[in-house]
């Protein structure tokens, strides 16, 4: 039913006697055009009432994730009251559903990107997609603004992938250091440069993780994350990945570690805090005078620096992505290729040193008296 009320025109959807939308418009056309559209929704079952979009993403968000509960894995239900309570909520808790449409997204999406990382906003897009599709099914609202949305193209002037792993000499020298102010808690930093655990899955570790077959190494099954909103662990029976593996204990990494196997029980923590317990990062990081004695870098460098210590070793590819527990090889690829030579550049460099007269070992002090050759030598 459309009415006239001053200069718009007021549309009165009815469904059994009741009225299920209401909505004004400037022009007639519009109005009826739009009731049309209603009644035709109800008689194919799609109607739903605009009243329900009223709800605001904060409220869905809720009992998104307690229906959630119980339905996926517990990696899964934890990424997504992640992104829900860092991502979402705040940016866009305080909106209807019904109002938030597919710009809003995008632009919320590439604020994401750009602030922190292109990954970072993919896992919040899926989490979006699966807010707005249970709002769907829950007849909150009738379409998803989510489906759609692509992902932002990475900014190249933001170096989102810069690490800066350490040398073998310069990871020896900050452990030395770092004993100095913390003891046996500097075996935090070198077992993770020389191994790649990520801090939660170090901090799970106990004595029964470490195994002899089939070489020295420990089994990695579980990670245990801090909560960034409490700093509370979180108790995981599984790792990042879903999936246990096998990491070896090299000729640096063992003695420490056999060390503190010596009267342990199998249950025991292998790396606890001082006090017992589980390990905090923070705790750690201020035992050891991270900020003061590692020149800038981040803990998570010391899991680039054992890829990178592999790399240089010679370590291929597909048992590197194993070592770090990644998902595929592409991933361990897009991280860590540009630390890897191939032969036709070892080649390429080999020639040009013998073309300029600067073979591979010839020392800088055999050629210094010589004056810089500007041009290949001819041959002879």
């Amino acid at each position: 039913m459309i009415q006239k009320r001053g200069r718009r025109y007021r549309v009165q959807v009815k469904h059994r006697g009741i009225v299920v939308a209401d909505r004004s418009f400037e022009r007639r056309t519009d109005a009826a055009v739009w009731e049309r559209e209603q009644k035709q929704l109800i008689l194919m079952g799609d109607f739903v009432p605009p009243s329900a979009g009223r709800v605001t993403v904060a409220e869905l968000a809720k009992t998104y994730l307690e229906a959630r509960r119980d339905q996926v894995s517990v990696r899964a239900w934890e990424s997504d009251e992640s992104a829900l309570r860092v991502h979402i909520v705040p940016a866009l808790g305080r909106r209807p559903m019904g109002s938030v449409n597919r710009v809003h997204i995008e632009r919320f999406l590439g604020t994401i990107a750009s602030t922190r990382s292109v990954g970072t906003a993919a896992r919040v897009r899926t989490t979006l997609r699966g807010l707005f599709d249970y709002a769907v099914r829950s007849r909150v609202i009738r379409d998803s603004p989510a489906a759609a949305v692509r992902l932002p193209r990475p900014d190249s002037s933001r170096r989102r992938g810069e690490f800066r792993p350490f040398r073998m000499q310069e990871l020896l020298a900050v452990v030395e250091e770092q004993r100095q102010h913390a003891g046996a808690q500097a075996d935090v930093t070198l077992f993770l440069g020389l191994t790649g655990l990520r801090f939660g899955e170090l901090r799970g570790l106990r004595a029964r993780d470490v195994t002899n077959v089939p070489y020295p190494a420990v089994v990695v099954a579980r990670s245990l994350p801090q909560s960034g909103r409490t700093g509370k662990v979180i108790e995981r029976t599984s790792t990042k990945s879903g999936r246990s593996r096998i990491v070896p204990l090299l000729s640096l990494a063992l003695p420490l570690v056999e060390a503190r196997l010596e009267g342990l029980s199998p249950e025991e923590l292998l790396f606890p805090a001082s006090q017992g317990g589980y390990l905090h990062a923070q705790n750690w990081r201020r035992a050891v005078r991270w900020n003061e004695t590692t020149d800038g870098r981040r803990p998570h460098d010391l899991r680039h620096t054992a890829a990178s210590l592999w790399i240089a070793a010679g370590v291929d590819i597909k048992t590197i992505a194993v070592w770090l527990g990644h998902s595929s090889t592409k991933l361990t690829l897009d991280t860590y290729g540009h630390l890897m030579g191939t032969d036709a550049e070892r080649a390429a460099i080999e020639r040009i040193n013998r073309a300029f007269g600067h073979q591979s070992g010839t020392s800088p002090s055999q050629t210094s008296r010589e004056p810089l050759a500007l041009e290949p030598k001819e041959s002879v």
